[in-house]
């Protein structure tokens, strides 16, 4: 089986949407948001416009928030929604939208796993009508994502390798299962969370129903209470401008400098009017 010898490596909420419908509960949700944002700001994040279904507001790194007439509303993802969501929620008691995930390192290739869910649940719905709609997309670098449902479904389900999804060393060999949920359904799998020994365990519980219910082998081995996802390093605004920086500008900058260039190549950057400035205030430290 693909999970065998498998290890819980995160497990918690990775999307949470949720709105407010009167002035004095839209008023702490958005005082709530700009804390977040000011966080998400101070970790790396840069904030920008952000406009979606007459909402108008602010997005930075993790979360996305705004207001219009009838209300205001809040997105956040990643570890942002595992840590965040609950607080949230208590402002408002309403939720329109809530993502459940479970990443596995495993000992085999996370395709080839996708692959092996893929077929599964194929085999089970082989010839019975009303089953749910069943993607299956992989490309040349090893990416694999099994879809269930659509994308307007009120559960939606998807297995990837989280490896070529995220690029990042912390994921190698590693499997995401995603259970998205929308609209009515949401109230109740929260109380299920909330009734759970953690909401870990009650993550863990509905996504191997979920899976059993459609023929895929789902003896999902538990991990650590209150395990959260959180990334090593967060990809923030600042660290992937740097990266890109490294990867296209550093070589014509090098091609340049062995050319006998330095002079225009800080014209060019700037950094010719820059550096004394910033040695000037190194130099009073």
């Amino acid at each position: 089986m693909w999970y065998t010898d498998s290890q819980l490596v995160d497990c918690g909420i990775d999307y949470f949407t949720t709105t407010a419908i009167d002035p004095p509960t839209s008023k702490l949700l958005l005082l709530h948001a700009e804390q977040l944002c000011y966080k998400e700001e101070k970790a790396g994040f840069f904030i920008s416009p952000w406009r979606m279904k007459g909402y108008s507001g602010w997005q930075c790194g993790r979360v996305q928030w705004g207001w219009r007439e009838d209300g205001a509303i809040v997105r956040f993802s990643g570890s942002l929604a595992a840590s965040e969501w609950f607080t949230l929620y208590q402002d408002t008691e309403r939720c329109s939208r809530i993502d459940l995930q479970a990443t596995y390192r495993l000992v085999g290739h996370p395709k080839l796993a996708v692959s092996e869910i893929h077929t599964e649940t194929s085999n089970y719905f082989a010839g019975l009508r009303g089953g749910p709609k069943i993607t299956l997309w992989t490309d040349n670098r090893d990416g694999a994502t099994l879809y269930l449902g659509c994308r307007q479904s009120s559960v939606y389900f998807r297995a990837y390798n989280k490896e070529a999804e995220s690029g990042d060393e912390a994921y190698k060999s590693c499997i995401r299962l995603e259970l998205e949920i929308k609209g009515g359904l949401t109230s109740s799998v929260i109380a299920y969370l909330l009734g759970s020994e953690f909401v870990g365990a009650g993550i863990l519980a509905l996504l191997a129903q979920y899976m059993t219910d459609r023929g895929i082998s789902s003896n999902l081995p538990p991990g650590a209470r209150g395990s959260f996802y959180e990334p090593p390093e967060l990809a923030t605004d600042e660290v992937k401008s740097l990266r890109w920086m490294a990867e296209a500008c550093r070589p014509s900058v090098e091609r340049l400098i062995e050319r006998g260039r330095m002079v225009q190549v800080l014209d060019a950057l700037g950094l010719s009017e820059i550096l004394p400035d910033c040695q000037k205030n190194c130099d009073t430290l």
